[in-house]
């Protein structure tokens, strides 16, 4: 394979793990109807059937290089891929919301790509609520999702420093950041990717998350949490300080 050609040393592992870090199980399944992406997916289980089923290959890898040319276009992605620094000089709101969302779905979210790269882009960013149509999530759920990595020294200070700058806690657009951080803790447990936290749920519940607050399907916090058996954190969303009994409970 020529050095002109654009996957030219580009592993089939590296753009299955590229494609899924960006879309998920889910979106990439629907973007590429493919067994793999549908049926229990994995990255391994992907690589065998791709690596033996060349139309799929050449449909993941179509989609790889749609990606890049896309990421290519931002200057902020295009910088950060390069090595150089972030030069914000003349960047669109746009697309300093989707050179962070990038950083937070193909970066390692630890201390140090915290203090180089997060938190100077988010620093630019004027809305922190403001939720670009290319974008599957809004920042502060996308911060959350993060949190579900497994591996690295995970920070939580994009979300801290999202609702520092005022990103709504109890914001419904997507799910209610609250139940989708129950949701991230409860998959991390039930596939024993890592311990439980409350870290960020307890950044939540301070910043003013509602407890009480229900999704379109009646589902709180508190429900997610037992589904889960996530004992911790059942223990904290029932503290009689998040439910004050009512006037004629007295």
């Amino acid at each position: 394979m020529s050095a002109s050609n654009p996957l030219h040393g580009v592993t089939l592992e590296r753009i299955v793990t590229h494609l899924h870090a960006e879309y998920g199980w889910e979106e990439l399944g629907r973007r590429i109807p493919v067994k793999c992406f549908q049926n229990e997916p994995s990255v391994g289980s992907s690589l065998k059937f791709l690596r033996k089923t060349p139309w799929a290959r050449e449909q993941v890898e179509g989609e790889y290089l749609k990606q890049v040319r896309r990421e290519d276009l931002n200057p902020l992605i295009d910088e950060l891929k390069r090595g150089q620094a972030l030069n914000f000089t003349g960047v669109s709101q746009t697309k300093v919301h989707a050179a962070l969302g990038w950083m937070l779905r193909h970066l390692e979210q630890n201390a140090q790509n915290l203090k180089l790269y997060s938190l100077p882009t988010l620093a630019h960013i004027e809305d922190v609520n403001f939720w670009p149509d290319a974008e599957a999530l809004p920042l502060l759920n996308l911060a959350i999702d993060r949190s579900a990595l497994g591996h690295g020294d995970y920070e939580p200070g994009v979300v801290a420093e999202l609702l520092r700058r005022g990103a709504d806690v109890n914001d419904s657009r997507f799910w209610l950041p609250l139940l989708h951080t129950v949701d991230v803790e409860g998959q991390a447990y039930q596939s024993k990717t890592r311990a439980p936290r409350t870290d960020i749920l307890d950044l939540l519940l301070s910043a003013g998350a509602d407890p009480q607050a229900q999704d379109s399907r009646g589902h709180t916090a508190l429900s997610i949490a037992g589904a889960y058996g996530l004992k911790a954190v059942v223990n904290k969303l029932q503290s009689p300080s998040l439910n004050p009994p009512k006037p004629s409970d007295r």
